[in-house]
């Protein structure tokens, strides 16, 4: 279990725009506080739960602009966004298979007789 002042750290370093020493000014704690916080198993299980709310809570979002980039003028753009859309949804490009036949091998036979025959 983490403390609110603990919770607010991890939003505020997931927003990205402020340093360690900005975010423990703004929580009036030391740095080393946070320091120690970001060490701590409880603290970096929260920040992971939170990692993963937050990125639940984007998928629609992110699908939906993988939906819109099909319709992009771009065709690398449109090769890139249907090929990322097929690779999550389990389509896997045909693999290659290795074909070995076996075959007697051709073999050439010297049907031009030798020069010494053809004087004959």
């Amino acid at each position: 279990m983490i403390t609110k002042n603990q919770q607010k750290a991890i939003e505020l370093m997931f927003e990205g725009n402020l340093s360690q020493k900005e975010i423990s000014a703004q929580l009036k704690i030391h740095p080393t506080t946070l320091s120690r916080w970001k060490r701590d198993k409880g603290f970096i299980e929260a920040m992971r739960l939170y990692t993963n709310e937050t990125i639940s809570r984007s998928t629609p979002k992110a699908m939906i602009t993988m939906l819109k980039l099909l319709n992009a003028r771009s065709e690398l753009v449109r090769y890139n966004a249907a090929k990322d859309l097929l690779d999550r949804a389990g389509f896997i490009p045909t693999q290659k298979h290795d074909i070995n036949a076996n075959v007697n091998p051709i073999q050439i036979l010297d049907d031009v007789p030798p020069e010494s025959d053809r004087d004959g």
